[in-house]
């Protein structure tokens, strides 16, 4: 709904504007001339083609964000694969630890008084 509100307020502006600047202006592109065009229209079609070309760079952006986006979200799931097998291997040399420290205990005992 506040879209809608601020985008008739934006188009009153710029009928408003429109009346006041029905004066007749040429414009002139390299070679070419076109003559009579009124100021409203050359001004309102600069504020397009500016927004346009916004857009078209925000748009740009957004990709280029959504692809370091993805290539970051790659590199966390290969560091968590990692973690996983550097905790399963942690897991194995605790396991191995504790063997040995029980092989190590069990065999001092027959060498003990």
């Amino acid at each position: 709904m506040a879209t809608l509100i601020i985008t008739v307020l934006f188009g009153l502006v710029i009928a408003y504007f429109a009346t006041q600047n029905t004066g007749r202006i040429s414009l002139n592109f390299l070679n070419y001339q076109l003559p009579g065009i009124p100021a409203y229209i050359v001004i309102i079609g600069a504020l397009l083609v500016g927004l346009f070309l916004s857009w078209i760079i925000s748009l740009v952006n957004n990709i280029s964000t959504g692809f370091t986006i993805r290539g970051k979200e790659s590199k966390i799931k290969d560091y968590k694969k990692e973690n996983a097998e550097l905790t399963k291997r942690i897991h194995q040399l605790e396991l191995e630890n504790t063997r040995i420290k029980a092989e190590t205990n069990s065999s001092g005992d027959d060498k003990s008084l």
